[in-house]
This record gives structure tokens, sequence and C-alpha cells, in this order.
């Protein structure tokens, strides 16, 4: 079962890379949660369900003219899914630049996303995993 939970988490940031809000809602859970480390509004929003998500999403564009994230490390820790990589973006109003280490931590429950955080660094990502590096 775990790897299929990988593949509805790579497919969930494959369509964050295109925004594509309707294949993304269909991987969510109606009772999932998006808690975000980084948006560019206030912190500590949970975002609930698919309608959270594409809340979560529009929240994003509105805060940055570029947001992207490269996934580069994947790890299958059964109930659930660790993603390392790279927040890339640049700031709407300021014009910031952001290029930081990012990771991710997902949990899927019956092939949905039930569970999804977002860190601003390696370490807090696998801290939140019981992992060090």
């Amino acid at each position: 079962m775990s790897r299929e939970n990988v593949e509805v988490v790579q497919a969930l940031f494959d369509a964050f890379s295109r925004r594509d809000v309707e294949t993304a809602s269909r991987l969510v859970d109606t009772e999932s949660e998006v808690r975000p480390g980084l948006v560019g509004g206030p912190e500590g929003v949970t975002y609930r369900g698919p309608a959270g998500l594409e809340r979560w999403w529009a929240d994003i564009d509105a805060a940055w003219a570029d947001f992207h994230i490269e996934p580069e490390e994947v790890r299958d820790l059964d109930s659930e899914v660790l993603v390392l990589g790279r927040a890339v973006a640049r700031g709407r109003a300021s014009g910031i630049a952001l290029d930081s280490p990012a990771g991710w931590v997902a949990r899927v429950v019956d092939g949905k996303l039930r569970l999804f955080r977002s860190f601003n660094s390696h370490e807090e990502a696998l801290e939140a995993v019981g992992l060090r590096e």
C-alpha cells in the first residue's frame, strides 16, 4: 500500500506544478488538512478538504508572483511519505526572491491525501517524522 501512497503524493506535486486544481481535488480526502509552513499570509492556517486546497493555492498565488517546488528526494515511511527538496519563489509585492530547502510530510489513507504538512527546512521535516539527517 505504501508505494501507492508515494504515487498519490507524487501526483499531487505534479498537479501543483501545473496548478491543476481539478486533478488535485480528486487526490485529497474530504476531511484532508493542509498545514503549510510558508504561504505569505498568516502562519498556522489549516486548509481543509478540496475547497481548502484550492484556497491554499489561491493564497500562494496572491502572495507570490512565482512559486514552485522542486522535490529532490521521496521517502516511503509506510504510514507517511517524506519529500525533501526546495521552494523557489518571488514575492508578488516585494519582488523578494526565495530559494530555500523545504520539506513536506504527507499521510495518505485509502488512496486519498489526508494530511499534508510543509516545513521550511529539511531538518524540520525529518524531525516531524522522527528522523535526522
